[in-house]
């Protein structure tokens, strides 16, 4: 009776431990990830509509538009921007700088870009 328990763990080991070799190989899960994409693609071919897609690039594009516009407003002072010193303890509330924008030297600034850029074409 021993020996016929012994044997049979011995056969439950050996099975479970060709199941983890079977399991934990990447070459027992190519093809079933390939028969999961194919399904997945079949399944988007007939459910989703082709004008979904355009879903994502147009909320990238509103959302990008809309940090640009805020993006220029800071960079040239139309609007106050939050500014926290890397050596406030954490918590600290931020203080409140109003950027300067220096029209003039802004101009001459592009008009030296201007130049430079005719010179170079």
């Amino acid at each position: 009776m021993l020996e016929k328990l012994r044997k049979f763990k011995d056969d439950f080991m050996e099975i479970m431990l060709v199941i983890k070799v079977c399991l934990t190989t990447i070459w027992f899960w190519v093809p079933v990830l390939f028969a999961s994409y194919f399904y997945l693609q079949l399944w988007m071919i007939f459910f989703i509509h082709p004008l979904t897609i355009l879903i994502g690039p147009a909320a990238l594009s509103i959302i990008s538009l809309i940090y640009e516009e805020k993006r220029i407003r800071i960079q040239y002072g139309l609007e106050e921007i939050k500014i926290l010193s890397a050596s406030d303890p954490i918590g600290a509330s931020p203080r409140w700088k109003r950027v300067r924008w220096d029209i003039e030297k802004a101009v001459m600034e592009y008009k030296k870009a201007l130049k430079k850029k005719k010179k170079q074409s």
